[in-house]
C-alpha cells in the first residue's frame, strides 16, 4: 500500500494586486505604442492635421481719428492699403527662402519695397552703417544698445567672456563693461553676427545643421561665414533683405506674434499677384489695412506732426501702455503726439485657422476695431496756405533779389532759409496758421521704413560737413567747415551757430529769437504806463546815445544807431522804429525806480514787468511762475525770457564758467599774459587736477552768487583774499597737470626759465579780477535794460510768444491762451470736449497808451517813412505792424549769419480781428518779410476783398495767395 505523504507545497492563487498590475501594464503599454505610433510613425500625418486646424488671431490696426481744420476740411485721415504679411509655421519655415526669393522677384518686377524697419543699412559703396534716429551721441549710444540687446547680440558677447560667460546677475559694473564692449562693435560686426544668429548660411547650404556642417560653421568668425555666402553670388544687399524679413519675425515673436508685415502700402495690382500665387508661397498672405494719410500733404505739418513706429528708446514706455512696440505708430510730433490718446483707436482682431503653410482657410470669430476720436482744430487751411506759400516767396526773394544794404557789396541773403509765421484771432486766442519752414510731407513717415537713407539723414542726422562746404562758397566765408560745425569729443559735428535749416524742427514753437524792434512797442507801453513819458514827449535824437556817462560809463554808446533825427515823438520814433527814442526811455524808468526809493534790481527790473503780461517770459521771483511758462498751445514749446536782473544773472554765471576758462586757456585776460593754463576738464585730468579744477569753478560760482544780494559789499572788498585762496588751487593743477607741464617744458627747451611762482600769482589774480571786480559788473550793468529796450541783448522769445504779445497789445490787453483745437468728437460727431476762450491775464492800459502805441504802428505800415509801408501799398483795409532786424551776434557775418527778419502786425488797425507774426532767420529787416503777412490778411479777408470794386482782379497778390490756391474749397 502507497501512502502519499504530505508535502509543504501549497497550491499558490492569483492575488488582485498582480492582476492590476498586469492590467496597468497593458494600459501603459498601449498608450506608450500609441504614443509612438502618432509621434513617430505618423508624425507627418498627424502633424498636418493639427496644422490644418492652428488658429491665430490676426490683430487689426485700429485707424487714427481724423484732423479736422475749423472748416471742416480733413487734414488728416486714413486710408485702406494692401499688406503683404508673413506668418512663420514649420512648414512655411522650411521654404522660407524659396517663398522670399519669389516674393522679392514679384516685388522688384513691380517696383515696391519690402517693409524696411533694420537700422543697419549698407551704402552706395558696400559700406555697412547704423541709421539713427537722432542726432546726439547719448541718444545714438542707447539705440545701439538696444538694438544689439533686443536681437541677443549681448548675449553672445557675454558668452565669449570667459569671466561673464556662468554670471547668472552681472553686477553694475559689470554690465556697464558689457555695454562699453558692445558699443565699441562696428555696424560690420553687428551684420556679421546676425548673419550666423538668423542662419542666412542656410542661403547656400541646407544641410547647415548636420553635426559635422554645424562644427564647421561654429569654427568660424561671423565675417568668415557671411563671406561663404558672398562667394556663392550673393551680394551683401541680397543678404540684408533676408536678414530684414528675419529680424521682423523674431522682433514679432518676442510678443508671442508669428505674423511679421513684408511690405506695406502695395499697389493694388500688386497685391492681386501676390493673392494670386499666394497657395505657392507658403506663410504669405495679403490683406487690407489702414494707414495714416495727409491729404494735402505738407500742408500744415508743422502743427499736424506726424506718426512714426515707436524707437529704441521709448519701447519701455509704450510696452507698459499695451502697445505693441514691434508694429504700432505713434504720433512723434504736433497733434498727432499731443492727442495720441484721444487719436489712437481700439485694436480688434479676428480669430482664423490656418494649415500647415501658414494660409488662412476659416474665420472663426471677430473683434471689432473702433477708430479714435476726431480732432478739430482752430487752423483754417486757406489761410495756412497763404502763410506758407507767401512765407516761401518771400524767403525766395530775399535770396535772389534783395540785396543786404548794411554790407553794400551787392550780396543777398542767400541763408535765408529758415523761417515761420504765426497768425492768432486777436479776440480769441484761436491760432489760424502756424507755419514752420522748412517743413516735411508727414506721408513719408506713415509706412515704417518707407524713409529712404537720405531723407532720414537729412531729418535726423544731418551732413553737416557737405553743407557747411557749400554755405561756404555760398556766402563767400572766410571760415572753414570745421569752425562752424566744430566736431565734438564724441567725434560729431555740431551746428555751433544755428545755420542748418532743420525740417522737422519747429520754428515757431521752439525758436528762441531775439525780437528787435518789435519789442518797442512793450517799452513804449511800459514809459507811458509808468509815466517817464507821455503821448506828446519829444526826446531829442542826437545821434549816439552817450548822454547819460554818470550811470553807463564814459563808453557806453550802443551800436547801430541811425543818424542824429533831432526832436522826436512816441508815434515816429515807433513809425520810424528809432532807437534814441526808446533808449531813453529805458533810462528814465531806471532812473525813476531808484528816484522812488526801489532797489537797483527793480529798477533794472522796470521794462520786464510790463512785458511779463504780454507774456515775454514770467517774472523768476513768483513762485508760481514756472506754472505760467506757456502761450497755451497744445504742442511742444520753448518759452523765451525778457531782461531782468535774477534771469540776466543765472545766465551770466552760467556763461561765466567758459568765458574764464577761454581766457585762461589762451593765456591773456585784461592785459595780463600767462603761459596757457591748463582749466578745462577732460577725461585724462587725475584726480588732483580734477578736484581743483572743481574748486576753482565752484569759488568763482559762490561769488559771483552773492553779486546784488546783501553780501556784495563785502564781497567786493575781497580781490586779495580770493586770489590767495585760489592760488592754492592753482598751484596745485600745475604741479599735476601733465599738459601744463608739457607747456612749461617745451618754453624751457628753448632756453627760457619759468618761474611758476610768478605764474601763479598771474593767473589767480587774473581768476580774481574776473571774479571779483569785472564780471560782477557786468552782472548788474544798466546798459542792459537799454539794450532790452530795442528788443536786443537778454530778450529772446518765440514767434508763439511774439504773436501772444501781439494779439494781447492789438485787442487792448487781454492775453489769451493760445490754442489749436476747437473740439474733439465721436465718430458720430458727438462732442467729446470743447475748448472755449481762456483768459490768462489782462494788461492794464489807459486808452490815451493804447490809441499812442497803435497809432505809431499804423505809421510803419501806412506813412511814407514807415518801415514796412512798400508791403502795404494798395492794401484797401489799414493794418498796423512793427518790423524788427535783431542780431544774432556781434560777429554774426563772418560766421554765416545775418540778422533776424521780424514783423509783427494786425488788422483791421482800428478795430484788430487777427494778430500775425513773420520771422525769417538771416533775412535783414523785417519790412522784407511784411509781404508773406499782407498774403495770410488777404486770405483771411477774403470775403471782404471780394466785395471790393478791383481788388479782387487787380491784385497780384490776391489771385496767386486766395484764388489759385489749390486747396481752396468753394
Amino acid at each position: 500500500m502507497i501512502v502519499n505523504k504530505p508535502t509543504d507545497k501549497k497550491k499558490k492563487k492569483t492575488s488582485r494586486y498582480t492582476v492590476l498590475c498586469i492590467i496597468m501594464g497593458l494600459i501603459f503599454g498601449s498608450i506608450i505604442l500609441r504614443l509612438l505610433y502618432v509621434q513617430v510613425f505618423s508624425y507627418e500625418e498627424y502633424k498636418e492635421r493639427a496644422n490644418v486646424t492652428s488658429t491665430r488671431f490676426v490683430a487689426d490696426k485700429a485707424p487714427r481719428g481724423k484732423i479736422y481744420d475749423q472748416k471742416g476740411n480733413i487734414l488728416a485721415t486714413n486710408k485702406q492699403t494692401y499688406t503683404i504679411t508673413y506668418t512663420k509655421t514649420d512648414n512655411s519655415d522650411k521654404q522660407f527662402y524659396t517663398t522670399m526669393k519669389e516674393l522679392f522677384k514679384i516685388l522688384d518686377e513691380n517696383k515696391e519695397t519690402i517693409q524696411d524697419t533694420l537700422p543697419l543699412k549698407i551704402d552706395s559703396d558696400n559700406g555697412i552703417y547704423f541709421e539713427y534716429k537722432s542726432n546726439d551721441k547719448e541718444s545714438q549710444n542707447h539705440e545701439d544698445l538696444r538694438f544689439k540687446k533686443d536681437r541677443g547680440i549681448s548675449d553672445t558677447l557675454k558668452n565669449k567672456n570667459k569671466k561673464l560667460k556662468d554670471v547668472e546677475a552681472l553686477s553694475d559694473e559689470q554690465n556697464a563693461q558689457l555695454d562699453q564692449d558692445l558699443l565699441k562693435m562696428t555696424p560690420e560686426d553687428s551684420f556679421y553676427a546676425l548673419v550666423r544668429s538668423y542662419n542666412l548660411i542656410e542661403l547656400v547650404d541646407s544641410d547647415y545643421k548636420t553635426k559635422a556642417k554645424s562644427n564647421i560653421y561654429s569654427e568660424m568668425t561671423d565675417e568668415e561665414l557671411t563671406n561663404i555666402i558672398l562667394n556663392a553670388g550673393y551680394t551683401l544687399n541680397d543678404i540684408r533683405k533676408f536678414m530684414v524679413i528675419k529680424d521682423s519675425i523674431k522682433m514679432q515673436s518676442f510678443k508671442g506674434d508669428k505674423v511679421a508685415t513684408i511690405a506695406g502700402n502695395i499697389k493694388r495690382d500688386t497685391a492681386f499677384i501676390v493673392y494670386q500665387k499666394k497657395y505657392d508661397l507658403s506663410g504669405i498672405d495679403v490683406s487690407l489695412a489702414p494707414i495714416r494719410y495727409y491729404p494735402f500733404d505738407n500742408l500744415a505739418s508743422s502743427v499736424l506732426g506726424y506718426v512714426s513706429s515707436i524707437n529704441e528708446t521709448q519701447k519701455e514706455g509704450y510696452e507698459l501702455k499695451g502697445y505693441d512696440v514691434s508694429s504700432d505708430l505713434i504720433g512723434t510730433s504736433g497733434i498727432e503726439s499731443a492727442f495720441e490718446e484721444q487719436l489712437k483707436g481700439v485694436k480688434g482682431g479676428t480669430t482664423i485657422k490656418v494649415n500647415s503653410q501658414g494660409t488662412k482657410t476659416q474665420d472663426l470669430f471677430s473683434l471689432q476695431s473702433y477708430p479714435g476720436k476726431d480732432v478739430h482744430l482752430t487752423i483754417d487751411s486757406d489761410i495756412q496756405y497763404a502763410a506758407e506759400k507767401g512765407l516761401t516767396d518771400a524767403m525766395e526773394n530775399l535770396q535772389k533779389n534783395v540785396p543786404d544794404n548794411d554790407v553794400n557789396d551787392g550780396s543777398k541773403f542767400p541763408n535765408a532759409t529758415r523761417g515761420a509765421i504765426v497768425a492768432v484771432e486777436v479776440k480769441t486766442g484761436r491760432i489760424l496758421s502756424l507755419v514752420s519752414y522748412p517743413n516735411v510731407n508727414p506721408n513719408v513717415f506713415a509706412v515704417p521704413g518707407q524713409l529712404t537713407s537720405e531723407e532720414n539723414k537729412q531729418y535726423f542726422n544731418p551732413d553737416y560737413e557737405t553743407f557747411g562746404k557749400q554755405l561756404i562758397q555760398k556766402m563767400g566765408l572766410r571760415k572753414n567747415v570745421d569752425e562752424l560745425f566744430p566736431i565734438g569729443s564724441d567725434g560729431y559735428r555740431t551746428d555751433k551757430y544755428d545755420l542748418y535749416p532743420r525740417s522737422i524742427y519747429n520754428y515757431a514753437t521752439t525758436s528762441l529769437i531775439q525780437p528787435g524792434s518789435t519789442f518797442k512797442p512793450v517799452t513804449a507801453v511800459a514809459g507811458l504806463e509808468s509815466g517817464v513819458i507821455s503821448p506828446n514827449t519829444i526826446i531829442n535824437d542826437t545821434g549816439k546815445f552817450n548822454i547819460h556817462p554818470e550811470t553807463f560809463g564814459k563808453s557806453f554808446n550802443p551800436s547801430g544807431l541811425e543818424d542824429a533825427m533831432g526832436p522826436i515823438n512816441l508815434t515816429t520814433a515807433i513809425g520810424q522804429s528809432i532807437n534814441y527814442y526808446f533808449y531813453e526811455t529805458a533810462y528814465r524808468m531806471y532812473m525813476q525806480g531808484l528816484e522812488q526809493g526801489k532797489s537797483k534790481i527793480e529798477a533794472l527790473d522796470s521794462i520786464a514787468k510790463y512785458a511779463w503780461q504780454f507774456g515775454l517770459g514770467v517774472d523768476p521771483n513768483d513762485p508760481s511762475s514756472k506754472q505760467k511758462e506757456t502761450t497755451g498751445i497744445e504742442i511742444g514749446e520753448k518759452f523765451g525770457q525778457t531782461y531782468n536782473f535774477a534771469s540776466w544773472k543765472e545766465s551770466q554765471i552760467t556763461y561765466a564758467k567758459f568765458t574764464l576758462r577761454d581766457a585762461l586757456e589762451n593765456g591773456e585776460y585784461a592785459g595780463k599774459t600767462f603761459i596757457k593754463f591748463d582749466y578745462g576738464f577732460s577725461d585724462d585730468d587725475n584726480d588732483q587736477v580734477k578736484n581743483s579744477k572743481q574748486a576753482i569753478k565752484d569759488k568763482v560760482i559762490e561769488k559771483l552768487k552773492k553779486v546784488g544780494t546783501a553780501d556784495e559789499k563785502i564781497m567786493l572788498t575781497q580781490h586779495d583774499e580770493f586770489a590767495k585762496d585760489v592760488m592754492k588751487d592753482v598751484i596745485n593743477i600745475m604741479e599735476h597737470s601733465e599738459k601744463y607741464k608739457s607747456r612749461i617744458a617745451e618754453i624751457e627747451q628753448s632756453g627760457k626759465k619759468v618761474d611758476l611762482n610768478n605764474q601763479a600769482k598771474t593767473i589767480a589774480e587774473a581768476i580774481a579780477q574776473f571774479t571779483i571786480n569785472d564780471k560782477p559788473g557786468e552782472i548788474r550793468t544798466p546798459g542792459e535794460i537799454v539794450n532790452a529796450s530795442i528788443g536786443q541783448g537778454m530778450d529772446s522769445f518765440t514767434p508763439m510768444q511774439l504773436a501772444s504779445y501781439i494779439s494781447t497789445l492789438a485787442n487792448g490787453g487781454t492775453r489769451y491762451k493760445l490754442h489749436l483745437v476747437d473740439k474733439i468728437t465721436d465718430n458720430d460727431g458727438n462732442i467729446v470736449q470743447e475748448f472755449k476762450p481762456e483768459v490768462l491775464n489782462t494788461v492794464s492800459m489807459s486808452k490815451s497808451t493804447q490809441d499812442a502805441v497803435k497809432e505809431g504802428m499804423k505809421k510803419v505800415n501806412n506813412s511814407v517813412e514807415g518801415t514796412a509801408a512798400t508791403a502795404f501799398i494798395g492794401f484797401p483795409i489799414q493794418t498796423a505792424g512793427k518790423t524788427g532786424t535783431a542780431d544774432y551776434a556781434k560777429d554774426q557775418r563772418e560766421n554765416g549769419r545775418k540778422p533776424y527778419a521780424t514783423y509783427v502786425g494786425y488788422a483791421p488797425a482800428d478795430d484788430p480781428q487777427i494778430a500775425v507774426v513773420a520771422v525769417v532767420f538771416d533775412g535783414g529787416h523785417g519790412g522784407n518779410i511784411a509781404s508773406a503777412v499782407r498774403a495770410v490778411y488777404e486770405a483771411y479777408f477774403k470775403d471782404e476783398l471780394l466785395k471790393t470794386s478791383n481788388y479782387a482782379s487787380t491784385s497780384e497778390s490776391f489771385k496767386k495767395y486766395v484764388v489759385d490756391n489749390p486747396n481752396h474749397k468753394n
